[in-house]
């Protein structure tokens, strides 16, 4: 079932649910879609499961500029409440790269309808003011509408994408496309990580059970990211796949859905 809710600004957003039982959210990274975690969802039995299109990601609507992770986290627990709502139980939140970044804010500001946080590699240390000439730059390439280049300084300056790896990412769900409307998700989700910090013992306050997963080939400084977050938050599980990287959403999804699935069984009550 497809339903759409507004946002606390007014934004649209579009989210997909599907199956019944105890109910679990997936939240997308940079230019990614209702479609990004399906084939991770798909394999969690026994849940109902929710997608939801970020704002600024079709088919949700483009929202105000410039973004903030406190905008994101209030749609989120739009979202949140939406499903809560409708079974009065707390609901399991997973989030991919960008994603998780928006889980972590969602759950330090409010927690209450939050069973767990299941998050893959949020690039926590990429983040913070050294992005702002970036985001300048990538606008400038935008108002020319030289799209394939802004999106390639993204890659390189902020997602710190290596170049031997970087054709692998323009082909992958996260940073696949050059249109307009790519470009407008992802200076949306740099204006976010520009004015954000690389500060990540402020997640300590998170006392709802945590899975950290990543992959054993991401590039740095991912890694150390996790190092970090799993420092804040002592109490985290944590999953790697040494064969696996950035983009193990989408090349590993059984082994994701796996360890997902384990995690949810063993903190549900």
């Amino acid at each position: 079932m497809t339903t759409e809710l507004t946002a606390p600004d007014g934004t649209r957003l579009v989210v997909e649910v599907t199956g019944a039982g105890p109910s679990a959210v997936f939240v997308h990274g940079t230019g990614g879609s209702l479609d990004t975690w399906a084939d991770v969802g798909s394999r969690l039995p026994g849940h109902r499961v929710a997608y939801y299109a970020r704002r600024n990601h079709a088919p949700s609507d483009a929202g105000l500029s410039p973004n903030s992770f406190a905008t994101e986290a209030a749609d989120l627990q739009a979202v949140l409440g939406l499903l809560a709502d409708r079974d009065g139980q707390r609901v399991h939140v997973i989030g991919g790269s960008y994603g998780a970044t928006v889980a972590l804010h969602a759950a330090a500001d409010n927690s209450e309808r939050i069973a767990s946080l299941a998050l893959f590699e949020p690039p926590l240390l990429q983040a913070g003011k050294h992005l702002m000439p970036v985001l300048d730059q990538f606008r400038r390439l935008c108002a020319a509408e030289q799209f394939d280049s802004a999106l390639e300084l993204f890659a390189h300056e902020a997602a710190r994408i290596p170049p031997a790896v970087l054709a692998e990412a323009q082909q992958s769900a996260e940073y696949s496309g050059t249109s307009r409307a790519a470009t407008v998700a992802v200076q949306a989700d740099l204006e976010s990580m520009a004015t954000d910090t690389d500060d990540t013992m402020r997640w300590a306050s998170i006392n709802v059970p945590v899975l950290l997963m990543q992959g054993g080939q991401s590039w740095s400084p991912l890694p150390d990211a996790m190092d970090r977050l799993a420092a804040a938050l002592p109490h985290a599980q944590r999953v790697c796949w040494p064969d696996q990287s950035h983009f193990a959403i989408a090349t590993a999804p059984a082994r994701v859905a796996e360890a997902i699935q384990n995690f949810i069984a063993a903190v549900s009550p």
